[in-house]
């Protein structure tokens, strides 16, 4: 078991009470004893009313938003200098270091649970840790529920069968939302940004570090967008930049294109068809004829959009992309098993988080993202089923949930850290490229053969500590060796 030092609590308002914000909001502070892979450890928990549309004025009702707070090891976090906004490789005050989830969906405070203790005392050597469960996840309410309806896995379905069932879906959810109070104007991230500085106002700290994964990276740079002067120093790993919601195909063949480069060079896999030409025959077989597979009970149906599906959700895993080519092999031989229950996943009902849903479609894309998005789809080996059915729900609601996605200024002082790995089909490399050029304080690690989830790799760890903690982080990409496919 590994041991923490208890640490001293700064001063807070009397558990249970509420006070006012600066901001209008209402604030109340709970010391707690919070979990974290077991260890008991000394937190606040902190509870915050905020609108949940602020456009709406004194008409919007309130939400919570809650976050846990871990203080720092105060004689390492307090020990630099302060340093001006944006500078990179200087010493910095430890501002708060606020924790954001993806998802959208994912909880703040459950991932502060699960992270490893060596990683926790890392982060407190560097500032007071708040996880935050942004609206709508963990321990905020309200938590927001609809259904995904089941398809009849044992029907051919055209991809506008599929939308408009996806659509009707998420039509029935909104009405669903609306009947029962919910502002669902408000549930976007332009919003939760402006959570995160509620929440800076109410602690009364003049700057906030901000730690980002996925999603999280999305909602960063809202914040940043919005709050500049703000911002102390900023990690993202995983990056979502504004306008990357939906998927651009040609980056997502992009990645598995390079992968499969990687299998094919693999000497153990010498006088195999190319990784490419098993996935093209594999899409032309199902394509061309009906194919139905018997999976438990039931029969499925499964098609070229199938493959690209069972593609495309290995592109966020680097363990699964290791086995992509042993299965890949295994469905060429003629054994879809595998394919058949993606696709039965596909068609299940299921519980759907609607915050999930109406903070993607606020987001959205922008004009020249959709067309280019179509565009690329027309030719692209994985299509754009990556993020399907997604988009088709958006457009049924779009007239409640119009997209607005966050917009960046043309040049941005603060120092951001961007982490990606090769192997992410989800927020590839690309998306920080593209970034790159606003961010002149701006530094970006490229790890080889990693996947979406680069916050469990401990080099790619202690380059975000290092950074966090006031240090430059040059540019580079981090060579790995290839590994092995199973």
């Amino acid at each position: 078991m590994i041991a923490h030092a208890v640490p001293s609590l700064p001063p807070q308002p009397p558990a249970a009470a509420w006070v006012v914000t600066a901001r209008g909001d209402s604030l109340r502070t709970d010391t707690i004893t919070f979990a974290v892979q077991g260890n008991a450890m000394a937190a606040h928990l902190l509870t915050l009313r905020v609108p949940e549309r602020r456009a709406a004025g004194a008409t919007s009702r309130r939400i919570t938003v809650r976050a846990v707070r871990i203080a720092a090891v105060r004689n390492v976090a307090s020990r630099n200098a302060p340093a001006p906004n944006g500078s990179v490789g200087a010493p910095v005050v430890a501002a708060p270091i606020v924790f954001l989830a993806g998802g959208p969906g994912d909880a703040g405070t459950r991932a502060l649970g699960t992270m490893p203790g060596p990683v926790l005392d890392s982060l407190r050597a560097r500032g007071d840790l708040i996880a935050l469960d942004q609206r709508g996840t963990g321990r905020s309410e309200p938590r927001l529920a609809c259904v995904l309806s089941a398809l009849d896995p044992t029907l051919e379905l055209t991809r506008a069968a599929r939308d408009s069932a996806a659509g009707a879906d998420a039509t029935r959810c909104v009405a669903q939302l609306t009947a029962a109070g919910v502002d669902v104007r408000g549930w976007t991230t332009r919003e939760s940004a402006e959570d995160i500085e509620s929440l800076r106002v109410a602690l009364g700290v003049p700057r906030v570090s901000l730690l980002g994964g996925s999603y999280g990276t999305h909602l960063g740079l809202a914040y940043l967008a919005a709050h500049p002067a703000r911002t102390a120093r900023v990690v993202l790993a995983g990056v979502e930049g504004p306008d990357d919601t939906f998927k651009r195909p040609a980056r997502v063949d992009a990645v598995f294109d390079a992968f499969a480069a990687l299998v094919d060079a693999d000497t153990s896999r010498a006088g195999r068809p190319s990784i490419v030409a098993t996935v093209d025959a594999l899409r032309q077989r199902v394509a061309d004829t009906p194919t139905r597979v018997p999976v438990g009970t039931t029969t499925v149906v499964v098609d070229g959009s199938t493959v690209q599906r069972f593609i495309t959700d290995a592109l966020g895993d680097a363990r699964a992309m290791r086995q992509l080519p042993a299965q890949l092999d295994a469905l060429a031989a003629g054994d879809l098993t595998a394919l058949a229950r993606t696709e039965l996943r596909r068609r299940q009902g299921r519980p759907l988080d609607a915050m999930n849903l109406l903070m993607n479609c606020a987001s959205g894309a922008s004009a020249d993202r959709r067309a280019q998005i179509v565009r690329e789809a027309a030719t692209s080996r994985l299509g754009d089923v990556i993020d399907a059915p997604t988009p088709a729900m958006c457009d049924a609601i779009a007239e409640a949930v119009p997209a607005r996605a966050p917009v960046l200024p043309a040049r941005m002082t603060t120092a951001v850290l961007f982490v990606s790995g090769t192997w992410d089909g989800r927020t590839p490399v690309a998306n920080v490229d593209a970034l790159l050029p606003r961010f002149p304080n701006g530094r970006h690690l490229v790890y080889e053969h990693l996947s979406h989830g680069l916050m469990g790799d401990a080099e790619a760890w202690q380059a975000m500590l290092r950074f966090l903690g006031g240090l430059d982080v040059a540019s580079q990409r981090v060579r790995r060796p290839v590994p092995a496919f199973r």
